[in-house]
């Protein structure tokens, strides 16, 4: 409507309708952006769960396979080992745990490792480890990490708390194991 022109009912009731129209359009567009954002968020959740597929499957494979880690043989290897005490309400999911007659080694695995990784393995994983799995408390417990990519912090924040680091490149892996530490 001009400004200019005179504002009668007729007018600002038609003026009213167009704009209630528009905000209907807009709205069933919002919807249907939503309806795509939708989609999209599921399309690379699975992209992104794949990704971290690919890397426990690299990784659980390179170690078993070779059976060592930390310099340390073990004889079984198991992975997506889930255990919970609905009485404490306490749950872990361990990615791979390695065992022998005396040491464990639980392998957190990552598509990109970040610094709230390795302080989630140290501060949450292997203190749940130890009540939900008390069958070794008299084994020594190592802690690793594994991933197709570190950020900066993450190898830093693994290495001050003694924490193995596990590295896929390309199609090898590489183990940095020096300074690792019993928990």
């Amino acid at each position: 409507m001009n400004a200019k022109e005179e504002n009668t009912p007729e007018k600002v009731w038609a003026y009213l309708m167009k704009v209630s129209e528009k905000l209907e359009k807009v709205s069933e567009e919002f919807k249907e952006l939503g309806k795509k954002l939708e989609k999209t968020d599921q399309i690379v959740n699975g992209i992104a769960k794949s990704n971290g597929d690919m890397a426990e499957d690299t990784i659980y494979n390179a170690l078993e396979k070779d059976m060592t880690f930390a310099g340390i043989e073990f004889n079984e290897i198991s992975k997506n080992i889930k255990r919970k005490d609905t009485k404490n309400n306490i749950r872990t999911e361990l990615d791979v745990l390695l065992t022998n007659g005396d040491t464990i080694a639980v392998i957190e695995t990552k598509y990109k490792v970040r610094k709230n990784d390795v302080e989630d393995l140290v501060t949450t994983k292997a203190v749940k480890f130890r009540k939900l799995f008390s069958e070794f408390n008299n084994y020594k417990l190592l802690l690793g990490i594994g991933g197709m990519s570190f950020e900066d912090d993450a190898i830093d924040e693994a290495e001050n708390n003694g924490v193995g680091i596990i590295k896929i490149i390309g199609d090898k892996v590489e183990y940095h194991t020096e300074g690792i530490k019993t928990y």
